[in-house]
């Protein structure tokens, strides 16, 4: 075979990261007379890393996030009075593991957007299906949607292993439906041990008066 045939070859096996590195990995071993298993391994993980990298493009556009933040990102000083333990101790994603749920409350732009969209990206790079909602909207589009669409909604946010929940009562009140949704969401996915983010700037105390009730 010759270099096209190999490429093509490579590519019918569905071997793409080491077709696209192969020449350049060939020209290396020539000019470093590498002996040939070191070169193997190295087009090995160069098909590796591409397949790595793909898994992690999938994992970042199935979550519904729309940037990618960290808490290196984030500047502690606008909002001193954070706690930046716990925020940390979130980032471990250890309440991932053992199926426990997060609540974030806090006043209009003190940060807890930021927060819950860097532990959701820090899940996704660590291998979890994330999905992250902006919550009222979401839910309104629930309350609009079909009775089959509805179910496919509810699967699609009971489903994932980390749920972010963002600005949940932003707009105050929700509907019945969708305070409805609310309720099956926390409780399917704490049968199944699932983990939950929320954020809100609504005290707790006050989510009865939000959950469609008139």
């Amino acid at each position: 075979m010759n270099m096209q045939e190999i490429e093509r070859t490579l590519r019918a096996l569905r071997l793409s990261g080491i077709a696209e590195t192969l020449s350049t990995r060939v020209m290396q071993a020539q000019a470093a007379q590498q002996p040939f298993l070191e070169t193997f391994a190295a087009m090995l993980q160069d098909e590796l890393d591409r397949r790595h990298s793909r898994l992690m493009q999938r994992r970042y556009k199935r979550s519904g996030l729309d940037e990618k933040v960290t808490l290196a990102d984030f500047d502690w000083r606008f909002n001193p009075k954070l706690p930046r333990a716990a925020c940390f101790e979130l980032h471990t994603l250890k309440f991932v593991a053992e199926g426990a749920n997060a609540l974030i409350v806090g006043k209009p732009g003190t940060g807890k957007s930021h927060l819950a969209k860097a532990v959701a990206y820090q899940a996704t790079l660590q291998g979890h299906d994330v999905r992250y909602l902006e919550a009222d909207a979401e839910f309104a589009r629930y309350a609009l949607a079909s009775a089959t669409e509805r179910s496919g909604l509810l699967k699609e946010w009971v489903e994932p292993d980390l749920l972010i929940l963002d600005d949940l009562f932003l707009a105050r009140r929700i509907s019945e439906h969708a305070a409805e949704v609310l309720q099956a969401i926390v409780h399917q996915r704490y049968k199944l041990h699932r983990s939950v983010v929320v954020t809100s700037n609504r005290v707790v105390q006050d989510w009865g008066r939000y959950l469609g009730q008139r």
